[in-house]
């Protein structure tokens, strides 16, 4: 471990397919970092890491916060319900506090990562702050008065916003969700499509032979394929367009862009910026809105669960 004598807590994200543990110092630092893979279970309690988190703490180690995805209870320290667990809830909190008997908090991974990016990444210094996470799906976070908002539990589920009620059925089971328009599964959708109409072309190239993906078509993007480009801007435009409605319902003062999809940066964001603008309300008669590209990459979720602790707890 690292050598020192300063407090430090232990964050801890809880991905699909991995999770990561990280001693976050008061600053948000990153001190000792570890990422390993989550077993697949259909079991809500095997996905606690209990034994690998306590290969983490030392001494100095005062508290732990954890992010799941789903549906949290922050206050109660539950995960009611997540897209990468079947079966009953899992009360974190509880069972943390009992299996390492140190104090635990636990919230949304997405609301963490829109704290972090707030404290110490890309919307630093603002206190109105909506995180837009492009990932499988899309994730949201809103910070409020420089704090994270909730509602009354379960706020920042933005990408079950329907955008067109005739649009494709999603994961969820509606029609129109703007994740179906605007997400990695989609541009997922988009790389296969484009190599089945252009089998010649850049992105199956790129893919050689497997299955395509959005990460062939954003790099192909980036080179200048104009297939992959045309297809980059029409989710470009579907992201704006949702955007727009984020901004006309809470004026945060930016829009932070992160996950995976953002990769391609402004060739991917300018797109979107244009059209945000062509459909917000009254866009000329208002402050500007930023749309800026995260900071923190992949760290986001362990940072703000670390800094999440910090809060709270010390």
């Amino acid at each position: 471990m690292t050598a020192g004598n300063r407090d430090l807590t232990l964050g801890i994200d809880l991905g699909g397919t991995k999770m990561a543990l990280a001693h976050i110092d008061a600053a948000g630092g990153i001190v000792d970092f570890m990422s390993m893979p989550r077993p697949a279970t259909a079991d809500a309690m095997d996905i606690i890491p209990a034994e690998a988190a306590s290969s983490m703490l030392d001494p100095r180690v005062k508290a732990v916060g954890i992010g799941a995805a789903g549906l949290v209870k922050a206050d109660e320290g539950v995960l009611v319900w997540g897209p990468n667990v079947e079966g009953r809830e899992v009360r974190f909190r509880e069972i943390f506090e009992r299996e390492l008997g140190l104090p635990t908090v636990v919230d949304n991974d997405a609301n963490l990562s829109g704290l972090a990016e707030t404290r110490i990444g890309a919307a630093r210094g603002y206190r109105h702050v909506c995180m837009i996470t492009l990932g499988t799906g899309i994730g949201g976070s809103w910070v409020i008065n420089g704090q994270p908002y909730r509602g009354r539990a379960f706020a920042g589920e933005i990408g079950h916003m329907p955008v067109d009620v005739g649009g494709p059925r999603c994961t969820c089971g509606q029609r129109g969700c703007w994740e179906t328009f605007a997400s990695g599964r989609r541009l997922d959708q988009m790389s296969r499509d484009l190599v089945a109409t252009r089998p010649d072309g850049l992105v199956a190239k790129l893919a050689k032979g497997t299955v395509p993906a959005g990460l062939h078509l954003t790099r192909a993007a980036m080179e200048g394929d104009p297939d992959a480009l045309e297809s980059l801007k029409e989710m470009a435009w579907w992201l704006g367009l949702g955007i727009a409605g984020l901004v006309a319902a809470f004026d945060p003062e930016v829009v932070v862009i992160g996950g995976g999809v953002s990769r391609a940066g402004d060739l991917f964001l300018d797109e979107a910026r244009k059209a945000f603008g062509d459909a917000l309300e009254g866009a000329d008669h208002r402050e500007p809105t930023p749309i800026v590209c995260a900071a923190l990459g992949e760290d986001a979720g362990v940072i703000g669960a670390g800094l999440y602790a910090w809060e709270r707890l010390l």
